[in-house]
Protein backbone atom coordinates (compact mmCIF):
# COMPACT_ATOMS: atom_id res chain seq x y z
CA UNK A 1 0.00 0.00 0.00
CA UNK A 2 1.39 3.35 -1.03
CA UNK A 3 0.83 6.39 1.17
CA UNK A 4 0.62 9.84 -0.37
CA UNK A 5 2.05 12.58 1.80
CA UNK A 6 0.40 16.02 1.75
CA UNK A 7 2.12 18.61 -0.37
CA UNK A 8 4.00 21.28 1.59
CA UNK A 9 3.18 24.94 0.93
CA UNK A 10 5.30 27.91 1.95
CA UNK A 11 4.33 31.46 2.80
CA UNK A 12 6.69 34.37 3.42
CA UNK A 13 5.86 37.74 4.97
CA UNK A 14 8.45 40.44 4.26
CA UNK A 15 8.05 43.93 5.67
CA UNK A 16 9.64 46.64 3.55
CA UNK A 17 13.08 47.78 4.68
CA UNK A 18 13.74 51.11 6.39
CA UNK A 19 12.61 54.06 4.33
CA UNK A 20 13.70 57.65 4.25
CA UNK A 21 11.62 60.40 5.78
CA UNK A 22 9.42 62.08 3.17
CA UNK A 23 10.89 64.98 1.29
CA UNK A 24 8.85 68.19 1.34
CA UNK A 25 5.74 67.62 -0.76
CA UNK A 26 6.48 63.90 -1.25
CA UNK A 27 3.63 61.45 -0.78
CA UNK A 28 4.13 58.64 1.75
CA UNK A 29 3.47 56.18 -1.09
CA UNK A 30 6.57 57.47 -2.96
CA UNK A 31 9.06 57.26 -0.09
CA UNK A 32 12.20 55.31 -1.00
CA UNK A 33 14.55 53.15 1.02
CA UNK A 34 17.32 55.00 2.78
CA UNK A 35 20.92 53.75 2.92
CA UNK A 36 20.21 51.55 5.94
CA UNK A 37 17.09 50.15 4.26
CA UNK A 38 18.94 49.18 1.08
CA UNK A 39 21.54 47.34 3.17
CA UNK A 40 18.78 45.64 5.23
CA UNK A 41 16.97 44.42 2.12
CA UNK A 42 20.17 43.08 0.56
CA UNK A 43 21.19 41.37 3.81
CA UNK A 44 17.81 39.68 4.29
CA UNK A 45 17.83 38.54 0.65
CA UNK A 46 21.26 36.93 1.03
CA UNK A 47 20.25 35.26 4.30
CA UNK A 48 17.05 33.91 2.75
CA UNK A 49 18.89 32.63 -0.32
CA UNK A 50 21.39 30.86 1.92
CA UNK A 51 18.52 29.09 3.70
CA UNK A 52 16.62 28.29 0.48
CA UNK A 53 13.74 30.56 1.50
CA UNK A 54 12.77 31.43 -2.03
CA UNK A 55 9.24 32.04 -3.25
CA UNK A 56 7.96 31.21 -6.72
CA UNK A 57 5.47 34.10 -6.57
CA UNK A 58 6.09 37.47 -4.97
CA UNK A 59 3.02 39.66 -4.27
CA UNK A 60 4.24 43.20 -3.68
CA UNK A 61 2.70 46.50 -2.68
CA UNK A 62 3.03 49.15 -5.37
CA UNK A 63 4.57 51.59 -2.87
CA UNK A 64 8.10 52.52 -3.91
CA UNK A 65 9.79 51.28 -0.72
CA UNK A 66 8.19 47.84 -1.13
CA UNK A 67 9.21 47.56 -4.77
CA UNK A 68 12.77 48.52 -3.84
CA UNK A 69 12.81 45.96 -1.00
CA UNK A 70 11.52 43.26 -3.36
CA UNK A 71 14.13 44.11 -6.00
CA UNK A 72 16.99 43.90 -3.50
CA UNK A 73 15.60 40.64 -2.12
CA UNK A 74 15.22 39.09 -5.59
CA UNK A 75 18.75 40.10 -6.59
CA UNK A 76 20.04 37.53 -4.09
CA UNK A 77 17.84 34.70 -5.41
CA UNK A 78 19.17 32.12 -7.86
CA UNK A 79 15.80 32.04 -9.63
CA UNK A 80 13.69 35.18 -9.68
CA UNK A 81 10.05 34.60 -8.70
CA UNK A 82 7.10 35.76 -10.72
CA UNK A 83 5.95 39.16 -9.43
CA UNK A 84 2.42 40.41 -8.95
CA UNK A 85 1.97 44.05 -7.92
CA UNK A 86 -1.00 44.57 -5.61
CA UNK A 87 -1.94 48.22 -4.97
CA UNK A 88 -4.33 47.16 -2.19
CA UNK A 89 -1.41 46.02 0.00
CA UNK A 90 -0.66 49.70 0.65
CA UNK A 91 -4.01 50.74 2.07
CA UNK A 92 -6.11 47.63 2.70
CA UNK A 93 -6.30 46.16 6.17
CA UNK A 94 -4.95 42.88 7.47
CA UNK A 95 -7.93 40.96 6.11
CA UNK A 96 -6.62 41.56 2.58
CA UNK A 97 -3.23 40.15 3.60
CA UNK A 98 -4.93 37.15 5.21
CA UNK A 99 -6.99 36.52 2.07
CA UNK A 100 -3.75 36.21 0.10
CA UNK A 101 -2.31 33.88 2.78
CA UNK A 102 -5.36 31.64 2.71
CA UNK A 103 -5.39 31.53 -1.11
CA UNK A 104 -1.90 29.98 -1.31
CA UNK A 105 -2.41 26.81 -3.30
CA UNK A 106 -1.09 23.48 -2.12
CA UNK A 107 2.56 23.11 -3.05
CA UNK A 108 2.97 26.83 -3.78
CA UNK A 109 5.57 29.20 -2.38
CA UNK A 110 4.29 32.78 -2.05
CA UNK A 111 5.82 35.92 -0.54
CA UNK A 112 3.96 39.07 0.44
CA UNK A 113 6.04 42.27 0.54
CA UNK A 114 4.07 44.85 2.44
CA UNK A 115 3.60 47.28 5.28
CA UNK A 116 3.04 47.48 8.98
CA UNK A 117 0.75 47.21 10.82
CA UNK A 118 -0.77 44.73 8.32
CA UNK A 119 2.30 42.46 8.09
CA UNK A 120 2.51 42.27 11.87
CA UNK A 121 -1.20 41.53 12.22
CA UNK A 122 -0.99 38.78 9.57
CA UNK A 123 2.04 37.35 11.39
CA UNK A 124 0.15 37.41 14.71
CA UNK A 125 -2.87 35.66 13.20
CA UNK A 126 -0.78 32.99 11.48
CA UNK A 127 1.69 32.32 14.29
CA UNK A 128 -0.69 32.76 17.21
CA UNK A 129 -0.40 35.32 19.99
CA UNK A 130 1.98 33.31 22.19
CA UNK A 131 4.44 32.54 19.41
CA UNK A 132 4.19 36.07 18.02
CA UNK A 133 4.87 37.74 21.36
CA UNK A 134 7.94 35.55 21.95
CA UNK A 135 9.39 36.23 18.48
CA UNK A 136 8.55 39.90 17.95
CA UNK A 137 7.94 41.49 21.36
CA UNK A 138 8.85 44.95 20.00
CA UNK A 139 6.86 44.57 16.77
CA UNK A 140 7.62 43.29 13.28
CA UNK A 141 10.97 44.81 12.24
CA UNK A 142 11.73 46.55 8.98
CA UNK A 143 13.04 43.98 6.46
CA UNK A 144 11.86 41.21 8.79
CA UNK A 145 11.07 37.96 6.99
CA UNK A 146 8.76 35.32 8.44
CA UNK A 147 8.62 31.92 6.76
CA UNK A 148 5.64 29.62 7.32
CA UNK A 149 4.90 26.11 6.08
CA UNK A 150 1.83 23.93 6.01
CA UNK A 151 1.07 20.43 4.85
CA UNK A 152 -2.25 19.88 3.17
CA UNK A 153 -5.03 21.64 5.07
CA UNK A 154 -3.13 22.04 8.33
CA UNK A 155 -2.71 25.55 9.78
CA UNK A 156 0.36 27.57 8.91
CA UNK A 157 3.37 26.87 11.16
CA UNK A 158 6.20 29.36 11.71
CA UNK A 159 9.38 27.89 10.26
CA UNK A 160 11.75 30.80 10.87
CA UNK A 161 11.91 34.53 11.42
CA UNK A 162 14.85 36.45 9.99
CA UNK A 163 15.76 39.98 10.91
CA UNK A 164 18.47 42.05 9.22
Amino acid sequence: MQTTLPTVSRLFLLRHAQSAWPKPGERDFDRQLDTIGRAEAERIGRAAAGMDLSPTLLVCSTAERCKQTAAAFMAAMEHAPDVSLDPDLYSAGPDHYMAICQAVASGSSVMIVGHNPMIEEAFNRLAGARVASSHIPAGFPTAGLAAFTRSGDEPWRLETLLTP
